[in-house]
């Protein structure tokens, strides 16, 4: 009986032994004890360094708000899009400002003898008001609005910009243009304080047939009765004194004849010559009731 007893046993050891080896195979394939597990940090690509604050939206706002910009921005990044490191790029008629990713885009276009400049990633392109450059550069380098004076080229330019600014009619202003000193800085004047400015001007009619959609108006002495004809062939040094202005609408000629005195309010766009003969041209011209 106790042979019996003992066989029983026997097999039951074998039995449970078995399972053990068997579960023991089946976690083999376990990470061993003590084995290191490396985690893998995601590497973000670094972004190129900006001096903080100074995009070109940045920019136009604190030359805006100095006064050394006046019109309205538009966005020409696409037009410039080969530029390298080029971020955004800024239209206006004062300036074009352009936005770079580093200082050293920006410096490759710094050329002041053709009124480029570059602040740190910013590039401005002056356009009007060359004469204020230092206050232009002074707006950015400080990296906000400032209260800047005019800077004026000469007592000559001044009384160009203050004529303008004050609204004068057409004989003061040319005479002042007239005695600016001859070379650069007619064209600088003429670019800063007079082009596209809306002036109002005073004169004689001298054609109103000839120029369909315009009015020929004489503003300077001596007028005799000549038409635009006369004017433009035999009697040349009246030209510089002569300005056509284009109107909105041709209607407003009705009831205006040669000789009539006339007021008109329009853009100005071309400039006269005293030298070279030529007249002065304006758009979008209103008869002064």
């Amino acid at each position: 009986m106790k042979k019996v007893l003992s066989k029983k046993w026997l097999l039951m050891l074998l039995t449970v032994g078995m399972a053990v080896s068997i579960s023991a195979c089946g976690t083999e394939e376990e990470e061993p004890v003590g084995t290191e597990v490396v985690v893998k940090e995601e590497v973000k690509a670094e972004e190129p360094d900006k001096a903080e604050g100074y995009t070109a939206d940045n920019a136009y706002t604190w030359l805006k708000e100095s006064g050394l910009v006046a019109s309205e921005a538009e966005d020409v990044t696409e037009e410039y899009k080969a530029a390298e490191g080029l971020v955004k790029g800024l239209k206006t008629d004062e300036v074009d400002i352009m936005e770079f990713e580093k200082d050293e885009h920006a410096l490759k276009y710094h050329n002041p003898d053709l009124n480029s400049y570059a602040v740190k990633n910013i590039n401005i392109l002056i356009k009007k008001g060359q004469d204020n450059a230092e206050n232009f550069l002074k707006v950015l380098e400080e990296g906000k609005a400032l209260t800047v004076q005019t800077a004026y080229a000469s007592d000559e330019q001044k009384k160009v910009a203050e004529l303008m600014d004050s609204g004068a009619d057409f004989l003061p202003v040319v005479e002042a243009y007239f005695a600016l000193p001859k070379g650069g800085q007619r064209t600088t004047t003429w670019a800063s304080f007079m082009h596209g400015k809306i002036v109002t001007w005073s004169g004689i009619i001298a054609d109103t047939e000839t120029i369909g959609d315009s009015l020929v108006v004489y503003a300077g002495e001596n007028y005799n009765g000549e038409d635009w004809t006369t004017i433009s062939t035999e009697k040349k040094d009246m030209m510089p004194y002569t300005f056509i202005v284009e109107l909105k609408d041709e209607a407003l000629k009705k009831g205006l004849k040669n000789g009539d005195k006339v007021k008109l309010t329009a853009s100005l766009d071309s400039r006269g010559d005293k030298e070279l003969q030529y007249n002065w041209k304006l758009y979008e011209g209103e008869v002064v009731k």
